[in-house]
């Protein structure tokens, strides 16, 4: 069958190398002479439109089957307790690999939904929750929660039923109908139209009015949500203006440069490699202080930075994105003449590292500005386009840059197309800010380009609720600016 097919175990894998998805059952059951780990035999029997595993464990029972069609995936799975006695279950899992694609998983209770998008031809794939509960937990997605009951003689039934997808544009409307956006900003409120439904929300304020509910509240904060639908736990996600979180993180940073310069910047005693990360957590910084137009601040860590480019360049080391987007950024500031004599004698050759390319194209349009010649980021350029990519992103990075046409459909999945949940495995808030950067480098022209702008913002509105003053990942963002 083209693009998914079952593996011998039982495991359905999205094109050759793509993501695969299988069930995990319980692993540990307490009954009324204790507790034991669970032994499962199994025996799977295919076809070619569909496979089933018998699982067997004394007194469990567990079938799981995925129906499969060209265009349509249907997974299902029935746990039997065939005894007398009820039990009390450990964690059963829906296990995902991304393997060489991408996972989203929105895991919210009584409704989710799993995106599995591999490069093309397989293409993309979204089964959504219809009986069951699915929650997640860091990079695990359960559907059957630890200490979960099952009466003796009762049955608990998770069942997910999917389809391809010829864009993420298509999947919104997989979502309850009534869920609002969940990622605000400058003290917006999420506004619920379900007049029936009960709300409990920690450390938020809510407001009952005529048909609707209004939530607000700071940072990230979680909801529960009761109804005819089920129970829903929802992340919000209410995040400063993205101008105010710089300005408030600018002066932190600047009472540092005064009271503990070793918080900014300490570089002493360790070797390039080391240096060269030490120096980019200063750049960072000083790219926060430049957006914030923070001058006196922004003049201190210059003068670090200038000394640290060349002390590293004369040890051997190498500069890293952020070193460059810095000095680019004093060029702008003031057209500095020492910034673009160490700019120059860094671009022979640089780190090549998430970001490079990206500081890269500010540097370009920093010296095109400016009337100087760009030529050397143009070798440069070309050198770091030509080294291998360490990750998914840095490939997208490339691919970007290249005008790969493929590339902003890759980059919308590396950010869910705006849809609620978390990549799996998570990502380290840097790298969803990193994700975010990318979008700058879609061409006005892309016709990805107004959604992958959409779920740029929902990310950025996320990362910046859960750590509003994190210098590092509003860096990030800035790079993208």
């Amino acid at each position: 069958m083209a693009g998914i097919e079952a593996d011998a175990d039982g495991a359905v894998r999205i094109g050759g190398n793509g993501p695969r998805l299988s069930i995990g059952l319980p692993r540990h059951v307490i009954g009324p002479e204790g507790s034991d780990t669970v032994t499962w035999s199994m025996r799977t029997t295919r076809d070619p439109d569909e496979t089933e595993t018998v699982c067997l464990a004394g007194s469990l029972r567990a079938t799981i089957r995925h129906e499969l069609g060209p265009d349509s995936w249907r997974v299902r799975v029935a746990l039997d307790n065939v005894t007398e006695d009820a039990l009390s279950l450990s964690r059963a899992t829906v296990d995902i690999d991304p393997g060489d694609g991408t996972s989203w998983v929105w895991a919210a209770g009584s409704a989710g939904l799993v995106v599995l998008a591999s490069d093309p031809p397989a293409g993309l794939w979204v089964l959504a929750l219809k009986q069951g509960l699915l929650t997640r937990t860091d990079d695990q997605v359960a559907w059957i929660e630890d200490g979960v009951q099952l009466a003796a003689g009762s049955r608990l039934v998770m069942e997910l039923s999917g389809r391809r997808h010829h864009g993420w544009g298509e999947i919104g409307a997989l979502l309850p109908a009534w869920l609002p956006a969940l990622a605000v900003r400058g003290g917006e409120p999420v506004d619920f139209t379900l007049p029936d439904a009960g709300f409990v929300a920690p450390g938020c304020v809510i407001e009952e009015g005529s048909g609707s509910t209004e939530i607000n509240g700071e940072g990230q904060r979680y909801v529960s949500v009761r109804g005819a639908f089920g129970e829903l736990e929802l992340e919000l996600a209410f995040a400063p203006r993205f101008e105010d979180a710089v300005q408030a993180t600018a002066r932190q940073i600047a009472r540092l440069v005064v009271q503990l310069p070793g918080a900014v910047h300490q570089l002493d005693g360790t070797g390039p490699r080391t240096r060269s990360r030490g120096l980019e957590r200063t750049a960072r910084r000083l790219v926060v202080l430049q957006a914030a137009h923070s001058d006196a601040a922004a003049d201190v860590v210059r003068g670090w930075l200038l000394d640290g480019v060349t002390d590293l360049l004369q040890s051997g080391g190498l500069p890293g994105p952020f070193a460059l987007a810095a000095l680019a950024g004093e060029l702008q500031r003031r057209d500095d003449p020492q910034a673009l004599s160490a700019l120059l004698d860094s671009l022979p050759e640089v780190e090549s590292e998430p970001g490079t390319l990206l500081a890269l194209t500010r540097v370009w349009a920093a010296l095109w500005g400016l009337g100087h010649d760009p030529e050397p980021v143009r070798q440069t350029l070309a050198w770091a386009m030509a080294q291998p990519s360490g990750s998914r992103l840095e490939s997208i990075e490339r691919e970007l840059v290249s005008g790969a046409p493929d590339a902003p459909v890759r980059l919308l999945a590396a950010l869910g197309g705006g849809l609620p949940g978390d990549p799996l495995p998570a990502a380290e808030s840097w790298e969803s800010a990193y994700a975010v950067a990318l979008a700058s480098l879609v061409s006005d022209d892309s016709p990805e380009r107004p959604q992958l702008v959409h779920a740029a913002e929902i990310t950025a509105r996320r990362v910046t609720a859960r750590d509003p003053s994190d210098p590092d990942v509003l860096a990030w963002l800035l790079l993208g600016e």
